[in-house]
């Protein structure tokens, strides 16, 4: 057998199960999340801090009144991205679950492979950070603009 996408790979290769889940998913799964939560603390923190902060001294409320509207939908937008990749390293997660014979019936559950370990990271990481997304997003909702 071989390692080729699409094609099962040899039982003593490293990722056994690669042929069930394509890298990009695995890597998606992995980092999708932590990109989302580093990209709304950027944008967070451009967004208050040009419309906060535009000289030496905080101003009581922002130069522009649409910060908080738009600073929940960068939030909200991030926080379905961080989900979406949740999910899809679930789904890898459970593609690589299994390990079949040449009739496709179940024959042991498995955990080894590069290819499951990548989607077991990626469930912790995205739970991770989904959670900082949602930390990160409430204060958008719960104190004055300029004040966080």
């Amino acid at each position: 057998m071989t390692a080729i996408y699409g094609h099962e790979a040899a039982p003593n290769h490293p990722a056994p199960q690669q042929h069930r889940v394509g890298l990009p998913a695995l890597w998606f799964g992995l980092f999708g999340a932590p990109a989302a939560w580093a990209a709304q603390l950027i944008s967070n923190y451009a967004l208050m801090s040009h419309f906060c902060y535009p000289r030496d001294t905080p101003l009581a409320s922002p130069t522009f009144g649409g910060v908080r509207p738009l600073a929940i939908v960068i939030a909200a937008v991030l926080l379905l991205v961080a989900v979406a990749a949740l999910f899809v390293a679930l789904h890898s997660w459970n593609a690589t679950r299994y390990r079949r014979d040449s009739e496709h019936h179940e024959v042991a559950e498995i955990g080894e492979g590069r290819t499951r370990f990548m989607a077991m990271a990626g469930i912790l990481v995205s739970g991770i950070f989904v959670y900082g997304v949602l930390m990160a997003g409430i204060p958008l909702i719960a104190m004055p603009v300029c004040q966080f």
